[in-house]
């Protein structure tokens, strides 16, 4: 039971812990942490010289209070012991009635030597024990009880009456300590109001100082979420000469260096494929990547009639052709999971599952050829309407064993696919007609229930003993064809970027 109750409350406590932090806010202004810490400070400060000047305030008014009471008593004591010696109390009586028109003195008495009470006016203390025999003045503290229930300090200063060296007696002179104490507290409050009120103006002080200070810090932070956004182009344009405008320089140094490496990165991955640039540009410590024997699939994309056709054309009409089918090709390729490994010429070199796994890469590569294919024919339609030459492309696909890898020096290096499968893939290019798409029969076999294939001739091939037997890609199944017209409108809805407009359309 006792185990039970324990855990119920240990539940309780931590549930009540998890809503405490769930209140405390997510984010804290660095103005308000700055106006916090300095009202603090503030406030600390003003305290402590507050109850400095409290403490001197209430040590001056009793000095005072001790002063002049000592001065009263030592007075009339020194007037009083020649009467008391001569027991003249008519002018004992004299002088115990002119210290009561003193508005200070609340008592005064004059004692003979042993304790009989000589002359008195106002309050007395009680003085039923012997008179201490000490030769200065002693202060004695007491309490009367008013008529109203309360109480009032009061202090009695006790200084003894000596004629020629000889104690005769004692003059008692009694002051209100109440007065003092009520000045004291006039004196405290007065501080502390004056307090208060500096705290106050001095945390509107602080508030407006912090937030003067924090302006530089936001505007470090609103350029920091720009250059988060992809806004690289993002400037602090603030001269200081202070560690801020040292902390705006370099934030603005570091952004420049994230445009340049943006831009780098951009340019890269318009010279090799985006998915190599991302590996190469994630590990630069090591660029060389790592070679690696893989099952992928290879398709060759050439151009037919592509000589004939550039001797009829500018260099820079040529270049306009080109850039323009390879974009197309470029984001065929990647709509179906390739990269384009290479372009040789007038010639495109596709891979599929070499950097990412792809168990379907042979079904992927097909449908991207088909997609190519229907692309070439389209623009076709539009090149005739325009009076153009056409573009017809022979394709040649295949799938295999290759060596993955980086080719070449420490100084240039190229990450490419080498092996028998490639060759043949190369082959099956050079032997396809336009508009064709050639695969072989092991390819064909796999991917027969999706696609549709003609058997054409055995093709042989040099160092291999026996011949190859290729077949003709017509289409892929009805099945497949929502996405690839899907793909095909994606390609064609984006304007691919063109080196020059007019070199195009004489192209």
């Amino acid at each position: 039971m006792i185990t039970k109750t324990k855990a119920t409350l240990r539940h309780a406590v931590g549930g009540l812990q998890t809503r405490l932090i769930r209140l405390l806010p997510t984010h804290i202004p660095i103005a308000f942490k700055l106006a916090l810490v300095m009202t603090l400070l503030l406030v600390l400060g003003m305290a402590s010289l507050g109850l400095f000047i409290s403490d001197n305030q209430n040590h001056l008014i009793r000095t005072q209070l001790h002063d002049f009471g000592n001065t009263m008593a030592q007075q009339l004591a020194k007037q009083a012991s020649e009467p008391i010696l001569s027991e003249n109390s008519l002018n004992l009586r004299m002088l115990t009635a002119n210290l009561d028109g003193d508005q200070k003195v609340l008592g005064a008495g004059v004692y003979a030597h042993d304790g009989k009470l000589l002359s008195a006016t106002g309050i007395q203390p009680d003085l039923s024990a012997p008179l201490p025999d000490v030769p200065e003045v002693l202060s004695r503290p007491w309490f009367r009880h008013r008529a109203n229930g309360s109480q009032e300090r009061l202090i009695s200063f006790i200084a003894p009456a000596n004629y020629q060296g000889v104690r005769v007696g004692s003059a008692v002179v009694t002051l209100s300590a109440s007065q003092m104490d009520k000045a004291a507290t006039r004196a405290r409050h007065a501080i502390v109001y004056a307090t208060l009120a500096m705290t106050l103006l001095a945390s509107l002080l602080a508030y407006w100082l912090s937030r003067r200070l924090s302006l530089p810090i936001h505007r470090l932070m609103e350029a920091t979420r720009a250059i988060d956004r992809g806004d690289l182009a993002t400037r602090i344009d603030q001269q200081r000469n202070d560690e801020i405008g040292f902390l705006f320089e370099g934030f603005n140094n570091m952004a420049a260096g994230l445009l340049r490496k943006s831009q780098v990165e951009e340019v890269f991955s318009r010279y090799v494929s985006k998915s190599v640039a991302d590996k190469v540009l994630a590990n630069l410590d090591e660029v060389r990547l790592v070679d690696r024997p893989i099952e992928a699939t290879v398709l060759f994309a050439d151009i037919t009639g592509f000589t004939a056709m550039s001797e009829k054309l500018q260099p820079s009409q040529v270049s306009a052709l080109l850039n323009e089918y390879f974009s197309y090709i470029s984001r065929a390729c990647a709509l179906y999971g390739g990269v384009v490994d290479k372009f040789i010429g007038d010639c495109a070199m596709l891979v599929f599952g070499v950097l990412e796994d792809d168990n379907d890469h042979a079904f992927n590569a097909v449908s991207c050829a088909v997609l190519i294919q229907q692309l070439a024919a389209q623009l076709n339609q539009q090149r005739r309407a325009d009076g153009k030459p056409e573009v017809h492309f022979r394709i040649g696909i295949n799938s295999g064993a290759m060596l993955a890898g980086n080719l070449g020096s420490d100084e240039r290096m190229e990450f490419t696919v080498v092996g028998d499968a490639v060759n043949l893939a190369s082959r099956l290019c050079s032997e396809a007609q336009p508009d064709q798409i050639i695969i072989r029969q092991q390819l064909f076999t796999m991917l027969e229930p999706r696609i549709t294939a003609q058997a054409e001739q055995t093709l042989p091939i040099r160092g291999k003993s026996t011949p190859v037997m290729i077949y003709s890609v017509q289409d892929i199944h009805l099945n497949y064809h929502l996405l690839l017209q899907a793909n095909l409108k994606k390609i064609l809805d984006i304007p691919v970027r063109q080196p020059s407009r007019r070199a195009i359309e004489n192209a």
